[in-house]
């Protein structure tokens, strides 16, 4: 084999080194671009995070303003109808109240009239009573009167058929004419009119 010159092994040496370098060199750069690319990529992930949890801490707020809304609005209608049920309880409770007032005044009205009516029927049956009562008392006087009367004309009869008889057990009709009449019962107490 022939001997190839120095010169050729040197420069080949130095040429693999110099492509080694080269290729150091290509991989250091490609390393560099590589961590850069992923720096970059991990700086848009985090960003990309960063906008993710932005976005929903926006939409948490979002929905929460949403809620509390929705709460006042709940609260304000829930509140607007309790007053609107409390002023129709207090009209309904007034209503009763007048109700109850009319109610009772018709029914103290209409007591007084019966009273007025029984007031009115006790002294018409009172009066009609007290005319009975006067009406009786004439016509028994009357009868009364009427007994002795017959009484007195057959005691007459009686002694005008037998003249002679002396042991009359009745006193002469002028005699009993004279005597007090027997009284008459009061039936109804006597009135201060």
């Amino acid at each position: 084999m022939a001997e190839q010159p120095s010169w050729s092994v040197e420069s080949t040496a130095r040429h693999v080194e110099q492509i080694v370098e080269a290729a150091e060199h290509a991989a250091e750069a490609l390393r560099a671009d590589a961590e850069a690319r992923a720096a970059e990529r991990i700086a848009e992930a985090d960003r990309a995070a960063e906008l993710r949890v932005q976005a929903a801490d926006d939409e948490a707020e979002d929905v929460r303003a949403e809620a509390l809304a929705e709460a006042e609005r709940v609260r304000s209608a829930a509140l607007a109808e309790a007053d609107q049920l409390r002023e129709e309880a207090a009209q309904a409770a007034q209503r009763a109240r007048y109700d109850a007032h009319v109610r009772a005044r018709q029914l103290v009205a209409d007591a007084r009239a019966a009273a007025r009516e029984v007031l009115q029927d006790g002294e018409s049956l009172s009066s009609n009573l007290r005319e009975l009562a006067d009406s009786l008392r004439v016509n028994a006087a009357r009868l009364l009167r009427d007994v002795h009367s017959a009484h007195a004309e057959l005691t007459a009869r009686l002694d005008r058929a037998d003249p002679d008889r002396t042991d009359s057990p009745l006193p002469p009709p002028a005699a009993r004419r004279g005597s007090q009449e027997p009284e008459i019962p009061e039936f109804i107490p006597p009135t201060g009119r």
